[in-house]
């Protein structure tokens, strides 16, 4: 694994950009480092209220998770990071399994991508975004990746009734996005427990999730951009 470029090297590099960022989003850049290619994610030229008052915390944050799920299958590897507002990680040539089409992927794309889920959960670490399918990847191999944890909550000490309770929503929300996807890529896999499961939800799923909407919509304001 390559050591995180500096800003220098990134420059020098050319590197190209897979996503400029909105007002309160990060550039999303592919660099050649090291006879590698990196992703990095950048805030930096964002306004400086929110690269200042979120950035920092967003980027300490997801390093912080990423060095967690160290080793874990189905994760990029951490890169590292490359100063206060930027950090990179692996590139995985693929594409968001949005593109994907039925037929696409298996039975084993899904027992790993269970796998992986699991794994994560396992660390202590909720990835809450998981019903957006663009946050798993399908590589060139045909393996999962679940990518962006930008969203992603960390389970609480064990006096923190409310974050482990938010935690042990969003577990539960991580799964039905893999029965999501199922239903949608390889919907002769899904059982009828999953289906079961599928309908039925997650108690206070709603609630859950109001709170992360609130806290992005918070944050948007904060960046002095429109939410309506």
């Amino acid at each position: 694994m390559p050591t995180a470029p500096s800003r220098e090297a990134i420059a020098r590099s050319s590197p190209r950009y897979i996503r400029r960022g909105r007002p309160w989003q990060p550039d999303i850049l592919l660099v050649d480092h090291q006879g590698r290619s990196v992703i990095v994610k950048d805030y930096a030229p964002r306004k400086w209220i929110y690269r200042v008052g979120v950035g920092l915390y967003s980027v300490w944050r997801e390093a912080t998770i990423y060095e967690l799920l160290d080793g874990i299958p189905g994760v990029p590897g951490f890169v590292g990071r490359i100063d206060r507002y930027a950090l990179a990680t692996e590139y995985i040539p693929g594409k968001g399994a949005g593109e994907a089409r039925p037929g696409d992927v298996g039975e084993a794309f899904f027992d790993r991508l269970h796998e992986t889920v699991e794994a994560v959960h396992r660390r202590g670490v909720a990835l809450c975004d998981l019903r957006n399918m663009n946050n798993v990847l399908v590589s060139d191999r045909g393996e999962p990746y679940v990518i962006d944890f930008a969203a992603a909550i960390r389970r609480g000490a064990r006096w923190n009734l409310l974050v482990n309770g938010l935690f042990r929503i969003f577990v539960q929300d991580d799964r039905l996005g893999v029965i999501k996807l199922k239903r949608r890529l390889a919907p002769y896999l899904v059982t009828s427990e999953e289906s079961k499961r599928y309908r039925k939800g997650v108690f206070m799923q709603a609630q859950a999730i109001a709170v992360r909407d609130w806290g992005k919509k918070w944050l948007k304001r904060l960046a002095g951009t429109r939410t309506g």
